[in-house]
């Protein structure tokens, strides 16, 4: 129940109407963290950080209440929570460990409960979206280019690099791990390189040499970094595909080019190739 309010929290962001003086996503939230205590998911002291993160949020939202601290206190905020530094969220296993390819180790996937309500509140306060079909459309017709050549490069390295191999499949994990890949991983991660970090960025530079440039090599570097658990070779291959989402971000200027960019690539990267890497 919590994953599915989750879930459905992050795809209302999108819905315009509120609820009488609330937006769609803030009931799905609510509902989803009553769950959430309910089932031991979250503790009470969990709901702390959540508020200080959501006010945040709210004042990074409109110029006139956000200030550089606001801002800086926002990222910082959101990535301790991606990165569980508070014990109060629990991980939501999703599919036990199962061998997804004959040469990979055992793969197992759990839902970061934190992680995804730091992609939440980012996308709903600060980053920004598609407002039209019509702007979707041509957002989706900038980005799809940089979409295919990104997830060419990428997985075209890790072919030569031996990391991963042709594999075509689709076990019977593939709906879940696509579902809370896309909004659970691609909206959290995208939502702060580039909806946040990048975006910030583009403002601050623009009017310095590179200014329309430099944003998006530093969030692919740093996001490169946060890789580095998995070794140079994976980080390095995480940080090349930063720069396909950056571009695809700095192009259009909307999260969803960023976040289809990186769910096109992982998609991929998990029906065709080797997952998750070769042992």
């Amino acid at each position: 129940m919590t994953l599915s309010g989750l879930a459905l929290a992050i795809v209302a962001v999108w819905w315009p109407a509120p609820i009488g003086r609330w937006p769609l996503w803030a009931l799905c939230l609510l509902a989803s963290v009553l769950a959430g205590l309910w089932m031991g998911v979250l503790s009470w002291p969990a709901l702390l950080p959540l508020a200080v993160f959501m006010w945040l949020g709210w004042r990074a939202s409109d110029v006139k209440r956000s200030t550089w601290w606001v801002t800086t206190a926002l990222g910082l905020l959101a990535l301790a929570l991606a990165l569980h530094a508070f014990p109060w969220f629990q991980r939501v296993p999703v599919f036990e460990a199962v061998r997804l390819s004959p040469d990979a180790p055992a793969f197992a996937l759990f839902a970061s409960v934190d992680k995804a309500l730091a992609g939440l509140g980012l996308l709903a306060w600060v980053c920004r979206r598609c407002t039209t079909w019509a702007e979707a459309g041509a957002m989706w017709r900038q980005a799809a280019p940089i979409a295919l050549a990104s997830t060419a490069v990428v997985l075209g390295l890790g072919v030569f690099a031996h990391a991963v191999h042709w594999d075509p499949k689709w076990p019977p994990q593939a709906p879940a791990f696509l579902a809370v890949n896309l909004l659970f991983t691609c909206v959290a991660e995208e939502a702060f390189f580039r909806g946040l970090l990048q975006e910030r960025l583009m403002q601050a530079w623009r009017s310095a040499p590179m200014g329309a440039v430099l944003p998006g090599l530093v969030s692919a570097v740093l996001f490169g970094a946060v890789h580095l658990g998995g070794g140079w070779p994976f980080a390095l291959l995480a940080g090349v595909a930063g720069l396909g989402y950056a571009t695809a971000y700095a192009r259009t200027r909307r999260i969803e080019a960023a976040i289809l960019t990186h769910f096109a690539l992982n998609a991929t990267h998990f029906l065709l190739f080797t997952y998750p890497a070769r042992a």
